[in-house]
Protein backbone atom coordinates (compact mmCIF):
# COMPACT_ATOMS: atom_id res chain seq x y z
CA UNK A 1 0.00 0.00 0.00
CA UNK A 2 1.25 3.48 -0.87
CA UNK A 3 3.09 4.97 2.13
CA UNK A 4 1.87 8.46 1.32
CA UNK A 5 -1.74 7.26 1.44
CA UNK A 6 -1.11 5.57 4.80
CA UNK A 7 0.41 8.74 6.26
CA UNK A 8 -2.38 10.98 4.94
CA UNK A 9 -5.13 8.63 6.15
CA UNK A 10 -3.50 8.27 9.55
CA UNK A 11 -3.14 12.05 9.92
CA UNK A 12 -6.83 12.58 9.08
CA UNK A 13 -7.94 9.85 11.46
CA UNK A 14 -5.72 11.21 14.22
CA UNK A 15 -7.19 14.67 13.67
CA UNK A 16 -10.70 13.25 13.94
CA UNK A 17 -9.85 11.57 17.23
CA UNK A 18 -7.82 14.24 19.04
CA UNK A 19 -9.33 17.47 17.73
CA UNK A 20 -10.27 19.43 20.88
CA UNK A 21 -13.98 20.06 20.48
CA UNK A 22 -14.56 22.80 23.07
CA UNK A 23 -11.26 24.60 22.45
CA UNK A 24 -11.88 24.74 18.69
CA UNK A 25 -15.42 26.08 19.20
CA UNK A 26 -14.03 28.82 21.44
CA UNK A 27 -11.23 29.64 18.99
CA UNK A 28 -13.85 30.11 16.26
CA UNK A 29 -15.66 32.72 18.32
CA UNK A 30 -18.05 30.75 20.48
CA UNK A 31 -20.58 33.10 22.06
CA UNK A 32 -24.07 33.06 20.56
CA UNK A 33 -22.75 30.89 17.73
CA UNK A 34 -21.42 28.20 20.08
CA UNK A 35 -24.18 25.69 19.37
CA UNK A 36 -23.91 25.79 15.58
CA UNK A 37 -20.11 25.85 15.78
CA UNK A 38 -20.13 22.83 18.08
CA UNK A 39 -22.20 20.96 15.49
CA UNK A 40 -19.82 22.07 12.76
CA UNK A 41 -16.75 20.86 14.65
CA UNK A 42 -18.44 17.49 15.28
CA UNK A 43 -19.15 17.21 11.56
CA UNK A 44 -15.54 18.15 10.78
CA UNK A 45 -14.27 15.30 12.95
CA UNK A 46 -16.62 12.89 11.26
CA UNK A 47 -15.67 14.07 7.77
CA UNK A 48 -11.95 13.72 8.53
CA UNK A 49 -12.58 10.10 9.50
CA UNK A 50 -14.64 9.58 6.35
CA UNK A 51 -11.88 11.03 4.18
CA UNK A 52 -9.32 8.76 5.84
CA UNK A 53 -11.54 5.75 5.14
CA UNK A 54 -12.05 6.86 1.53
CA UNK A 55 -8.31 7.15 0.96
CA UNK A 56 -7.72 3.64 2.31
CA UNK A 57 -10.57 2.07 0.31
CA UNK A 58 -9.50 3.76 -2.91
CA UNK A 59 -6.01 2.35 -2.52
CA UNK A 60 -7.01 -1.10 -1.26
CA UNK A 61 -9.70 -1.73 -3.88
CA UNK A 62 -7.53 -0.68 -6.83
CA UNK A 63 -7.45 -3.40 -9.51
CA UNK A 64 -4.27 -4.87 -10.92
CA UNK A 65 -2.17 -2.50 -12.96
CA UNK A 66 -1.17 -5.22 -15.42
CA UNK A 67 -3.50 -4.13 -18.18
CA UNK A 68 -6.88 -2.91 -19.29
CA UNK A 69 -8.60 -0.67 -21.79
CA UNK A 70 -9.54 2.99 -21.72
CA UNK A 71 -13.15 4.03 -21.29
CA UNK A 72 -12.64 6.45 -24.20
CA UNK A 73 -10.21 5.31 -26.87
CA UNK A 74 -10.40 8.19 -29.35
CA UNK A 75 -10.93 11.94 -29.30
CA UNK A 76 -8.85 12.67 -26.18
CA UNK A 77 -5.19 13.39 -26.87
CA UNK A 78 -2.03 12.67 -25.02
CA UNK A 79 -0.79 16.24 -24.44
CA UNK A 80 2.68 16.98 -25.76
CA UNK A 81 5.48 18.21 -23.55
CA UNK A 82 5.62 21.98 -23.44
CA UNK A 83 8.49 23.26 -25.53
CA UNK A 84 10.32 26.55 -25.08
CA UNK A 85 8.25 28.38 -27.70
CA UNK A 86 4.99 27.34 -26.02
CA UNK A 87 6.29 28.46 -22.64
CA UNK A 88 7.34 31.85 -24.00
CA UNK A 89 3.99 32.31 -25.76
CA UNK A 90 2.06 31.39 -22.64
CA UNK A 91 4.25 33.65 -20.52
CA UNK A 92 3.51 36.53 -22.87
CA UNK A 93 -0.22 35.84 -22.62
CA UNK A 94 -0.02 35.82 -18.83
CA UNK A 95 1.74 39.20 -18.87
CA UNK A 96 -0.87 40.58 -21.29
CA UNK A 97 -3.67 39.20 -19.12
CA UNK A 98 -2.33 41.02 -16.08
CA UNK A 99 -1.97 44.25 -18.07
CA UNK A 100 -5.54 44.06 -19.37
CA UNK A 101 -6.96 43.42 -15.90
CA UNK A 102 -5.24 46.35 -14.17
CA UNK A 103 -7.11 49.39 -15.61
CA UNK A 104 -10.19 50.31 -13.60
CA UNK A 105 -9.47 47.66 -10.96
CA UNK A 106 -10.21 50.08 -8.15
CA UNK A 107 -13.30 51.73 -9.64
CA UNK A 108 -17.04 51.12 -9.91
CA UNK A 109 -17.60 48.46 -7.26
CA UNK A 110 -20.94 46.61 -7.41
CA UNK A 111 -23.43 45.70 -4.69
CA UNK A 112 -22.37 42.06 -4.47
CA UNK A 113 -18.70 43.05 -4.25
CA UNK A 114 -19.48 45.52 -1.47
CA UNK A 115 -21.39 42.74 0.28
CA UNK A 116 -18.31 40.51 0.05
CA UNK A 117 -16.11 43.28 1.43
CA UNK A 118 -18.40 44.42 4.24
CA UNK A 119 -19.66 41.07 5.48
CA UNK A 120 -16.67 38.80 4.87
CA UNK A 121 -13.40 40.53 3.96
CA UNK A 122 -13.71 42.77 7.05
CA UNK A 123 -14.19 39.82 9.38
CA UNK A 124 -11.40 37.81 10.94
CA UNK A 125 -10.57 34.52 9.23
CA UNK A 126 -12.01 32.35 12.00
CA UNK A 127 -15.41 33.94 11.41
CA UNK A 128 -15.13 33.76 7.62
CA UNK A 129 -14.36 30.02 7.53
CA UNK A 130 -17.21 29.19 9.93
CA UNK A 131 -19.97 31.38 8.45
CA UNK A 132 -22.34 30.61 5.60
CA UNK A 133 -25.22 33.01 6.12
CA UNK A 134 -25.73 34.24 2.55
CA UNK A 135 -25.68 32.93 -0.99
CA UNK A 136 -23.15 35.67 -1.62
CA UNK A 137 -20.69 33.80 0.61
CA UNK A 138 -18.22 32.30 -1.87
CA UNK A 139 -16.28 30.69 0.94
CA UNK A 140 -12.83 30.24 -0.57
CA UNK A 141 -13.00 33.63 -2.27
CA UNK A 142 -13.97 35.30 1.01
CA UNK A 143 -10.88 33.79 2.65
CA UNK A 144 -8.65 35.04 -0.17
CA UNK A 145 -10.28 38.49 -0.08
CA UNK A 146 -9.74 38.71 3.67
CA UNK A 147 -6.06 37.81 3.25
CA UNK A 148 -5.67 40.33 0.42
CA UNK A 149 -7.22 43.15 2.46
CA UNK A 150 -5.06 42.20 5.43
CA UNK A 151 -1.92 42.40 3.29
CA UNK A 152 -2.72 45.47 1.20
CA UNK A 153 -5.31 47.37 3.21
CA UNK A 154 -9.02 47.61 2.58
CA UNK A 155 -9.79 48.89 -0.91
CA UNK A 156 -11.75 47.99 -4.01
CA UNK A 157 -8.69 46.76 -5.87
CA UNK A 158 -7.51 44.66 -2.92
CA UNK A 159 -10.80 42.81 -2.57
CA UNK A 160 -10.76 42.18 -6.34
CA UNK A 161 -7.13 41.06 -6.51
CA UNK A 162 -7.84 37.34 -5.89
CA UNK A 163 -10.23 37.36 -8.86
CA UNK A 164 -7.44 38.76 -11.04
CA UNK A 165 -4.97 36.09 -9.93
CA UNK A 166 -7.48 33.27 -10.33
CA UNK A 167 -8.47 34.62 -13.73
CA UNK A 168 -4.90 34.73 -15.00
CA UNK A 169 -4.28 31.20 -13.73
CA UNK A 170 -7.42 30.20 -15.62
CA UNK A 171 -5.68 31.18 -18.87
CA UNK A 172 -2.95 28.62 -18.18
CA UNK A 173 -5.54 26.03 -17.12
CA UNK A 174 -7.46 26.48 -20.37
CA UNK A 175 -4.29 25.92 -22.37
CA UNK A 176 -3.56 22.70 -20.43
CA UNK A 177 -7.12 21.49 -20.90
CA UNK A 178 -7.19 22.41 -24.59
CA UNK A 179 -4.14 20.25 -25.33
CA UNK A 180 -6.27 17.22 -24.40
CA UNK A 181 -8.97 17.94 -26.98
CA UNK A 182 -7.32 19.89 -29.79
CA UNK A 183 -3.97 20.73 -31.38
CA UNK A 184 -1.35 23.10 -30.01
CA UNK A 185 -2.36 25.94 -32.33
CA UNK A 186 -6.01 25.96 -31.26
CA UNK A 187 -4.90 25.56 -27.63
CA UNK A 188 -2.71 28.66 -27.64
CA UNK A 189 -5.35 30.67 -29.50
CA UNK A 190 -7.96 29.54 -26.96
CA UNK A 191 -5.76 30.88 -24.15
CA UNK A 192 -5.21 34.08 -26.13
CA UNK A 193 -8.95 34.50 -26.70
CA UNK A 194 -9.62 34.14 -22.98
CA UNK A 195 -6.98 36.78 -22.27
CA UNK A 196 -8.72 39.32 -24.53
CA UNK A 197 -12.29 38.27 -23.70
CA UNK A 198 -14.50 41.10 -22.45
CA UNK A 199 -16.37 38.70 -20.17
CA UNK A 200 -13.26 37.12 -18.69
CA UNK A 201 -11.74 40.55 -18.01
CA UNK A 202 -15.04 41.61 -16.42
CA UNK A 203 -15.18 38.64 -14.08
CA UNK A 204 -11.46 38.95 -13.34
CA UNK A 205 -12.30 42.36 -11.88
CA UNK A 206 -15.31 41.08 -9.94
CA UNK A 207 -14.70 40.37 -6.26
CA UNK A 208 -16.49 37.04 -6.30
CA UNK A 209 -15.60 33.44 -6.94
CA UNK A 210 -16.41 33.03 -10.62
CA UNK A 211 -12.89 33.08 -12.07
CA UNK A 212 -11.86 30.57 -9.40
CA UNK A 213 -14.82 28.40 -10.34
CA UNK A 214 -13.70 28.50 -13.98
CA UNK A 215 -10.09 27.71 -13.02
CA UNK A 216 -10.87 24.69 -10.85
CA UNK A 217 -13.52 23.36 -13.26
CA UNK A 218 -10.94 23.37 -16.07
CA UNK A 219 -8.32 21.67 -13.89
CA UNK A 220 -10.77 19.05 -12.65
CA UNK A 221 -12.22 18.42 -16.12
CA UNK A 222 -8.71 17.89 -17.48
CA UNK A 223 -8.06 15.20 -14.88
CA UNK A 224 -11.44 13.65 -15.66
CA UNK A 225 -10.64 13.35 -19.37
CA UNK A 226 -7.22 11.90 -18.55
CA UNK A 227 -8.87 9.23 -16.43
CA UNK A 228 -11.30 8.42 -19.25
CA UNK A 229 -8.39 8.04 -21.66
CA UNK A 230 -6.05 6.08 -19.36
CA UNK A 231 -5.62 2.44 -20.38
CA UNK A 232 -4.60 1.24 -16.94
CA UNK A 233 -4.65 2.42 -13.34
CA UNK A 234 -1.78 4.71 -12.37
CA UNK A 235 -2.23 4.83 -8.62
CA UNK A 236 -4.17 7.35 -6.62
CA UNK A 237 -2.57 10.43 -8.20
CA UNK A 238 -5.14 11.28 -10.89
CA UNK A 239 -8.23 10.60 -8.71
CA UNK A 240 -6.72 12.63 -5.86
CA UNK A 241 -5.91 15.55 -8.15
CA UNK A 242 -9.44 15.42 -9.51
CA UNK A 243 -10.83 15.34 -5.97
CA UNK A 244 -8.75 18.32 -4.89
CA UNK A 245 -9.66 20.49 -7.88
CA UNK A 246 -13.38 19.77 -7.75
CA UNK A 247 -13.52 20.14 -3.96
CA UNK A 248 -11.88 23.56 -4.30
CA UNK A 249 -14.37 24.38 -7.06
CA UNK A 250 -17.31 23.64 -4.76
CA UNK A 251 -15.63 25.60 -1.97
CA UNK A 252 -15.40 28.72 -4.11
CA UNK A 253 -18.91 28.32 -5.58
CA UNK A 254 -21.47 25.65 -4.79
CA UNK A 255 -22.63 25.37 -8.41
CA UNK A 256 -19.43 23.42 -9.14
CA UNK A 257 -21.42 20.39 -8.04
CA UNK A 258 -23.21 20.68 -11.39
CA UNK A 259 -19.90 20.20 -13.19
CA UNK A 260 -19.28 17.06 -11.14
CA UNK A 261 -22.78 15.87 -12.00
CA UNK A 262 -21.96 16.42 -15.68
CA UNK A 263 -18.83 14.29 -15.27
CA UNK A 264 -20.93 11.55 -13.68
CA UNK A 265 -23.34 11.59 -16.62
CA UNK A 266 -20.46 11.45 -19.11
CA UNK A 267 -18.95 8.51 -17.20
CA UNK A 268 -22.30 6.66 -17.25
CA UNK A 269 -22.50 7.16 -21.01
CA UNK A 270 -18.96 5.89 -21.45
CA UNK A 271 -19.69 2.88 -19.23
CA UNK A 272 -22.71 1.94 -21.33
CA UNK A 273 -20.72 2.32 -24.54
CA UNK A 274 -17.81 0.22 -23.22
CA UNK A 275 -19.72 -2.90 -22.12
CA UNK A 276 -17.84 -6.05 -22.98
CA UNK A 277 -14.39 -4.43 -22.81
CA UNK A 278 -11.75 -4.69 -20.07
CA UNK A 279 -12.30 -1.33 -18.35
CA UNK A 280 -12.36 -2.23 -14.64
CA UNK A 281 -9.22 -0.22 -13.92
CA UNK A 282 -10.59 2.83 -15.74
CA UNK A 283 -13.87 2.60 -13.81
CA UNK A 284 -11.95 2.44 -10.54
CA UNK A 285 -9.96 5.56 -11.42
CA UNK A 286 -13.06 7.62 -12.25
CA UNK A 287 -15.14 6.37 -9.31
CA UNK A 288 -12.20 7.01 -6.99
CA UNK A 289 -12.07 10.57 -8.26
CA UNK A 290 -15.76 11.09 -7.56
CA UNK A 291 -15.43 9.56 -4.07
CA UNK A 292 -12.41 11.68 -3.16
CA UNK A 293 -14.03 14.86 -4.51
CA UNK A 294 -17.13 14.19 -2.39
CA UNK A 295 -15.22 13.31 0.77
CA UNK A 296 -12.79 16.22 0.51
CA UNK A 297 -15.56 18.68 -0.29
CA UNK A 298 -17.39 17.55 2.85
CA UNK A 299 -14.23 18.08 4.90
CA UNK A 300 -13.77 21.60 3.52
CA UNK A 301 -17.42 22.52 4.15
CA UNK A 302 -17.75 20.72 7.47
CA UNK A 303 -17.71 23.78 9.71
CA UNK A 304 -20.49 25.49 7.77
CA UNK A 305 -22.63 22.45 6.90
CA UNK A 306 -25.13 23.23 9.70
CA UNK A 307 -25.82 26.54 7.91
CA UNK A 308 -25.06 25.48 4.35
CA UNK A 309 -28.20 23.85 3.02
CA UNK A 310 -30.65 26.21 4.73
CA UNK A 311 -28.83 29.19 3.22
CA UNK A 312 -28.20 27.70 -0.20
CA UNK A 313 -31.71 26.36 -0.70
CA UNK A 314 -33.46 29.46 0.64
CA UNK A 315 -35.80 30.84 -2.04
CA UNK A 316 -34.70 34.03 -3.75
CA UNK A 317 -37.26 36.80 -3.26
CA UNK A 318 -40.05 34.41 -2.14
CA UNK A 319 -43.52 35.46 -3.19
CA UNK A 320 -42.25 38.17 -5.53
CA UNK A 321 -43.00 37.86 -9.21
CA UNK A 322 -39.72 38.82 -10.83
CA UNK A 323 -38.61 38.35 -14.40
CA UNK A 324 -35.20 37.03 -13.28
CA UNK A 325 -36.84 33.62 -12.79
CA UNK A 326 -38.19 33.39 -16.33
CA UNK A 327 -36.31 31.35 -19.00
CA UNK A 328 -37.15 33.99 -21.58
CA UNK A 329 -35.36 36.62 -19.48
CA UNK A 330 -32.32 34.34 -19.14
CA UNK A 331 -32.17 33.90 -22.91
CA UNK A 332 -32.50 37.60 -23.68
CA UNK A 333 -30.08 38.65 -20.94
CA UNK A 334 -27.54 36.05 -22.08
CA UNK A 335 -27.74 37.33 -25.65
CA UNK A 336 -27.45 40.92 -24.42
CA UNK A 337 -24.41 40.06 -22.33
CA UNK A 338 -22.75 38.11 -25.13
CA UNK A 339 -23.33 40.95 -27.58
CA UNK A 340 -21.28 43.23 -25.31
CA UNK A 341 -18.27 41.01 -25.91
CA UNK A 342 -18.24 41.17 -29.70
CA UNK A 343 -17.81 44.15 -32.05
CA UNK A 344 -21.00 44.79 -33.96
CA UNK A 345 -23.17 43.55 -31.12
CA UNK A 346 -26.17 41.42 -32.02
CA UNK A 347 -25.40 41.30 -35.75
CA UNK A 348 -21.99 39.74 -35.16
CA UNK A 349 -23.46 37.51 -32.45
CA UNK A 350 -25.90 35.95 -34.92
CA UNK A 351 -22.98 34.88 -37.10
CA UNK A 352 -21.13 33.73 -34.02
CA UNK A 353 -23.93 31.34 -33.11
CA UNK A 354 -23.61 29.73 -36.54
CA UNK A 355 -19.87 29.37 -35.97
CA UNK A 356 -20.57 27.78 -32.56
CA UNK A 357 -22.84 25.24 -34.28
CA UNK A 358 -19.99 24.29 -36.61
CA UNK A 359 -17.66 23.89 -33.65
CA UNK A 360 -20.13 21.69 -31.80
CA UNK A 361 -20.59 19.46 -34.83
CA UNK A 362 -16.82 19.03 -35.12
CA UNK A 363 -16.38 18.12 -31.46
CA UNK A 364 -19.38 15.75 -31.61
CA UNK A 365 -17.71 13.88 -34.44
CA UNK A 366 -14.42 13.87 -32.54
CA UNK A 367 -15.75 12.54 -29.21
CA UNK A 368 -19.13 12.22 -27.53
CA UNK A 369 -17.37 12.24 -24.13
CA UNK A 370 -15.61 15.54 -24.82
CA UNK A 371 -18.81 17.14 -26.12
CA UNK A 372 -20.70 15.91 -23.07
CA UNK A 373 -18.04 17.36 -20.78
CA UNK A 374 -18.52 20.68 -22.57
CA UNK A 375 -22.33 20.78 -22.57
CA UNK A 376 -23.85 18.70 -19.78
CA UNK A 377 -22.76 21.11 -17.05
CA UNK A 378 -24.82 23.84 -18.70
CA UNK A 379 -27.81 21.50 -19.00
CA UNK A 380 -27.66 20.31 -15.38
CA UNK A 381 -27.28 23.88 -14.10
CA UNK A 382 -30.26 25.11 -16.11
CA UNK A 383 -32.40 22.16 -15.02
CA UNK A 384 -31.64 22.64 -11.31
CA UNK A 385 -32.17 26.41 -11.40
CA UNK A 386 -35.49 25.99 -13.18
CA UNK A 387 -36.62 23.22 -10.84
CA UNK A 388 -35.80 25.26 -7.72
CA UNK A 389 -37.24 28.52 -9.14
CA UNK A 390 -33.90 30.21 -8.51
CA UNK A 391 -33.02 33.46 -10.22
CA UNK A 392 -31.63 32.58 -13.67
CA UNK A 393 -28.53 34.73 -13.77
CA UNK A 394 -26.22 34.12 -16.76
CA UNK A 395 -23.18 34.28 -14.47
CA UNK A 396 -24.21 30.91 -13.04
CA UNK A 397 -22.94 29.38 -16.31
CA UNK A 398 -19.54 31.12 -16.34
CA UNK A 399 -17.79 27.94 -15.18
CA UNK A 400 -18.13 26.72 -18.78
CA UNK A 401 -16.59 29.80 -20.41
CA UNK A 402 -13.44 27.88 -21.35
CA UNK A 403 -15.49 25.20 -23.07
CA UNK A 404 -17.42 27.87 -24.98
CA UNK A 405 -14.15 29.42 -26.19
CA UNK A 406 -12.92 26.05 -27.48
CA UNK A 407 -16.19 25.41 -29.31
CA UNK A 408 -16.15 28.89 -30.86
CA UNK A 409 -12.56 28.64 -32.09
CA UNK A 410 -13.16 25.16 -33.51
CA UNK A 411 -16.12 26.70 -35.33
CA UNK A 412 -13.81 29.34 -36.84
CA UNK A 413 -11.44 26.60 -37.99
CA UNK A 414 -14.32 24.66 -39.57
CA UNK A 415 -15.71 27.77 -41.22
CA UNK A 416 -12.34 28.50 -42.85
CA UNK A 417 -12.02 24.88 -43.97
CA UNK A 418 -15.47 24.87 -45.57
CA UNK A 419 -14.84 28.03 -47.55
CA UNK A 420 -11.24 27.25 -48.50
CA UNK A 421 -11.65 25.58 -51.86
CA UNK A 422 -9.79 25.76 -55.13
CA UNK A 423 -6.50 27.63 -54.88
CA UNK A 424 -7.29 28.65 -51.29
CA UNK A 425 -7.03 25.04 -50.11
CA UNK A 426 -3.26 25.22 -50.19
CA UNK A 427 -3.35 28.26 -47.92
CA UNK A 428 -5.61 26.61 -45.32
CA UNK A 429 -3.11 26.66 -42.39
CA UNK A 430 -2.29 30.34 -42.94
CA UNK A 431 -5.93 31.28 -43.46
CA UNK A 432 -6.93 29.44 -40.29
CA UNK A 433 -4.23 31.17 -38.26
CA UNK A 434 -5.28 34.53 -39.69
CA UNK A 435 -8.96 33.88 -38.87
CA UNK A 436 -8.16 32.89 -35.28
CA UNK A 437 -5.94 35.95 -34.85
CA UNK A 438 -8.72 38.16 -36.26
CA UNK A 439 -11.20 36.68 -33.77
CA UNK A 440 -8.82 37.56 -30.93
CA UNK A 441 -8.30 41.10 -32.21
CA UNK A 442 -12.04 41.65 -32.55
CA UNK A 443 -12.52 40.49 -28.96
CA UNK A 444 -9.68 42.73 -27.76
CA UNK A 445 -11.52 45.76 -29.13
CA UNK A 446 -14.33 45.20 -26.61
CA UNK A 447 -12.12 44.95 -23.50
CA UNK A 448 -12.08 48.68 -22.58
CA UNK A 449 -15.83 48.51 -21.90
CA UNK A 450 -15.09 46.03 -19.09
CA UNK A 451 -13.03 48.69 -17.31
CA UNK A 452 -16.09 50.91 -16.79
CA UNK A 453 -17.89 50.89 -13.42
CA UNK A 454 -19.93 47.79 -12.70
CA UNK A 455 -22.34 49.96 -10.72
CA UNK A 456 -21.83 53.70 -10.35
CA UNK A 457 -22.74 54.28 -6.72
CA UNK A 458 -19.98 56.87 -6.54
CA UNK A 459 -21.47 58.92 -9.38
CA UNK A 460 -24.87 59.07 -7.70
CA UNK A 461 -23.24 60.00 -4.39
CA UNK A 462 -21.32 62.85 -6.04
CA UNK A 463 -24.50 64.28 -7.58
CA UNK A 464 -26.47 64.22 -4.34
CA UNK A 465 -23.65 65.80 -2.35
CA UNK A 466 -23.17 68.44 -5.03
CA UNK A 467 -26.83 69.42 -5.45
CA UNK A 468 -28.49 68.88 -2.08
CA UNK A 469 -29.49 71.98 -0.13
CA UNK A 470 -29.59 72.64 3.61
CA UNK A 471 -32.60 70.91 5.10
CA UNK A 472 -32.87 68.28 2.35
CA UNK A 473 -33.39 64.68 3.33
CA UNK A 474 -31.66 61.80 1.54
CA UNK A 475 -33.18 58.34 1.57
CA UNK A 476 -31.83 54.95 0.52
CA UNK A 477 -33.93 51.89 -0.15
CA UNK A 478 -33.36 48.17 -0.69
CA UNK A 479 -30.02 47.59 -2.48
CA UNK A 480 -28.67 51.07 -1.88
CA UNK A 481 -28.93 50.90 1.92
CA UNK A 482 -25.90 48.73 2.66
CA UNK A 483 -23.48 50.27 0.10
CA UNK A 484 -24.02 53.87 1.21
CA UNK A 485 -24.20 53.08 4.92
CA UNK A 486 -21.40 50.53 5.29
CA UNK A 487 -19.03 51.28 2.41
CA UNK A 488 -19.39 54.98 1.62
CA UNK A 489 -20.22 55.88 5.27
CA UNK A 490 -23.12 58.18 4.35
CA UNK A 491 -25.50 59.30 7.06
CA UNK A 492 -28.49 58.82 4.78
CA UNK A 493 -31.78 57.42 6.05
CA UNK A 494 -32.78 53.88 5.01
CA UNK A 495 -36.47 53.11 4.50
CA UNK A 496 -38.22 49.83 3.78
CA UNK A 497 -41.90 50.84 3.61
CA UNK A 498 -44.11 53.68 2.43
CA UNK A 499 -44.89 54.93 5.94
CA UNK A 500 -41.20 55.43 6.69
CA UNK A 501 -40.76 57.21 3.36
CA UNK A 502 -43.70 59.52 4.06
CA UNK A 503 -42.27 60.33 7.51
CA UNK A 504 -39.05 61.47 5.88
CA UNK A 505 -40.92 63.55 3.30
CA UNK A 506 -42.83 65.31 6.07
CA UNK A 507 -39.61 66.39 7.76
CA UNK A 508 -37.86 67.93 4.74
CA UNK A 509 -38.78 70.45 2.05
CA UNK A 510 -37.04 68.28 -0.49
CA UNK A 511 -36.44 64.54 -0.34
CA UNK A 512 -33.86 62.71 -2.42
CA UNK A 513 -34.15 58.97 -2.91
CA UNK A 514 -31.36 56.82 -4.32
CA UNK A 515 -32.25 53.36 -5.55
CA UNK A 516 -30.86 50.79 -7.98
CA UNK A 517 -31.82 47.68 -9.96
CA UNK A 518 -35.37 48.68 -10.95
CA UNK A 519 -36.36 45.07 -11.76
CA UNK A 520 -35.83 44.06 -8.16
CA UNK A 521 -37.39 47.24 -6.76
CA UNK A 522 -40.64 46.69 -8.65
CA UNK A 523 -40.92 43.12 -7.36
CA UNK A 524 -39.62 43.50 -3.79
CA UNK A 525 -41.09 46.89 -2.79
CA UNK A 526 -44.02 47.59 -5.11
CA UNK A 527 -45.63 50.25 -2.86
CA UNK A 528 -42.45 52.31 -2.64
CA UNK A 529 -41.92 51.85 -6.38
CA UNK A 530 -45.42 53.19 -7.11
CA UNK A 531 -44.77 56.15 -4.81
CA UNK A 532 -41.50 56.96 -6.58
CA UNK A 533 -43.09 56.81 -10.01
CA UNK A 534 -45.95 59.04 -8.91
CA UNK A 535 -44.27 61.69 -6.74
CA UNK A 536 -40.60 61.78 -7.72
CA UNK A 537 -38.74 62.91 -10.78
CA UNK A 538 -35.56 61.24 -11.89
CA UNK A 539 -32.65 63.70 -11.86
CA UNK A 540 -29.79 61.28 -12.50
CA UNK A 541 -29.32 57.76 -13.84
CA UNK A 542 -25.92 56.11 -13.53
CA UNK A 543 -25.43 53.05 -15.69
CA UNK A 544 -22.79 50.39 -15.20
CA UNK A 545 -21.63 47.30 -17.02
CA UNK A 546 -23.78 45.13 -14.73
CA UNK A 547 -26.91 45.04 -16.85
CA UNK A 548 -30.16 46.28 -15.31
CA UNK A 549 -28.44 47.53 -12.14
CA UNK A 550 -28.32 51.24 -12.82
CA UNK A 551 -28.24 53.58 -9.82
CA UNK A 552 -31.02 56.18 -9.95
CA UNK A 553 -31.30 59.51 -8.14
CA UNK A 554 -34.83 60.90 -7.78
CA UNK A 555 -36.10 64.09 -6.11
CA UNK A 556 -39.39 65.14 -4.56
CA UNK A 557 -40.26 68.69 -3.57
CA UNK A 558 -43.31 69.53 -1.48
CA UNK A 559 -44.52 71.92 -4.12
CA UNK A 560 -44.75 68.95 -6.51
CA UNK A 561 -47.65 67.36 -4.61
Amino acid sequence: MNKGVIVAAAACLLGALVLPQHALVESLGGGDRAEVLDTGVSILRGMLALFALTLVLVERLAPSRDGGEALVQTGIRQPPHWDASAMWALGGLVALALALRAPGLGEGISFDEIDTLVHYARRDLRTVVSTFDSQNQHLLYSVLARISCELFGESTWAVRLPAVVLGVLGVVALYRFALLVTDAREAIFAAAFLVVSYHHVWFSQDARGYTGLLLFTLLGSAEFLRMLRAERAHGIGAPLRYGIWMALATLIHATAVFAVAAHVLVWIGCALASRGRRVAAAHHQVLSGFALATALSLVLHALVLPQFFATLLAPTMPGAKVEWKEPSWLLLETLRGLSQGVPGGGFTLAGGLAVMALGLRSYWRQSRAVTGTFLLGFAVTAAVLLATRHNLWPRMFFFGAGFAVLIALRGVVEWVRIFSFGQLAGLLPKLTGAALALACLMSLATVPVAWLPKQDFAGALAQVERERQPGDGVVTVDMTVMPYRDFYNCAWTPVDNVDALEAQEAQHPRTWIVYCTPTRMKAALPEIWTRIERDYRVVGTYYGTLGGSEVVVALRERSER
